[in-house]
């Protein structure tokens, strides 16, 4: 609780005090309107006093911006570091920085150099890797393993009006919208350990490949099959689903960089990435 939180507490329960102390003076005034009115004050002030004490004891992240705190649960035996088996692999967190849809750092990331995912998950990761490498090419991580702490951070977000990423990440939609189409989850698969968000680049030059659009920009042309493409990145984006698919990742249409990795009895996670 911050200090503006303490002091709104300490308002309401003195208010609450006042009110209940008039009380006692009702019996003491002897006209009826008199009464009246001081019973209406006693309910108006209790009624503030109850909403400001409740609002001072709400956790910020359900208010409108979330500061929830990241869970200091430890990594599950299963959940390993992609990268542990194939340190060829390039990550770009980027819920770990300020470069993403949120123009914030999320909550429950600590790293940004960890590609956390369930251990089968990221050996099939690894094994696509090595496909890939065998042309010159290979992947480059924007997500994997997402704690609960950064789906409730996204739920926030959408929540509050601010807007400035609007024009770069969802010019067409509003924030709520992104959920209602299936954009952000409510409950995520990447928090089940699982699920990846990826593209391909060139090992020689560390540069990505043309998909025809960028990571997490919210509209059509992040489809798989968005009309407009060049032969290039039609080509492109079907060489990421090919050699993610032969490995058992299962794609997902609405968004040309996300795979996911069907794991048996998977519950979500809320440990932090680091």
């Amino acid at each position: 609780m911050d200090g503006i939180q303490v002091l709104t507490l300490v308002g309401s329960v003195i208010l609450a005090l006042v009110a209940l102390a008039a009380l006692f003076l009702l019996p003491r005034i002897a006209r009826p309107a008199g009464k009246g009115l001081l019973v209406l004050g006693v309910l108006v002030a209790l009624g503030t006093a109850w909403t400001t004490g409740a609002q001072a004891l709400t956790p910020a992240a359900q208010t409108g911006w979330a500061l929830s705190t990241p869970s200091e649960a430890p990594r599950p035996a299963d959940f390993v570091d992609a990268r542990s088996l194939d340190k060829t692999i390039q990550v770009e967190l980027r819920y770990a920085t300020t470069n993403n849809f949120t123009g914030e750092k999320v909550d429950g990331y600590e790293s940004s150099d960890v590609v956390i995912l369930q251990e089968d998950a990221a050996a099939a990761l690894a094994a696509v890797q090595e496909e890939l490498a065998a042309s010159n090419l290979g992947l480059l991580v924007y997500d994997a393993y997402r704690p609960t702490t950064a789906v409730e951070f996204f739920q926030a977000w959408s929540q509050n009006p601010d807007d400035s990423t609007k024009a770069e990440y969802y010019p067409t939609f509003e924030k709520p919208q992104l959920f209602e189409l299936g954009y952000i989850a409510d409950h995520s698969k990447h928090s089940l350990g699982g699920t990846v968000d990826l593209t391909i680049i060139d090992l020689a030059t560390g540069s990505p490949l043309d998909m025809g659009g960028p990571f997490d920009f919210f509209g059509e042309r992040s489809h798989y099959d968005a009309e407009g493409l060049s032969a290039e990145q039609t080509e492109n984006r079907a060489l990421l689903r090919e050699v993610m698919t032969a490995h058992g990742f299962e794609p997902y249409e609405m968004e040309w960089w996300h795979f996911t990795y069907p794991l048996t009895d998977a519950v979500a996670q809320s440990f932090p990435v680091r």
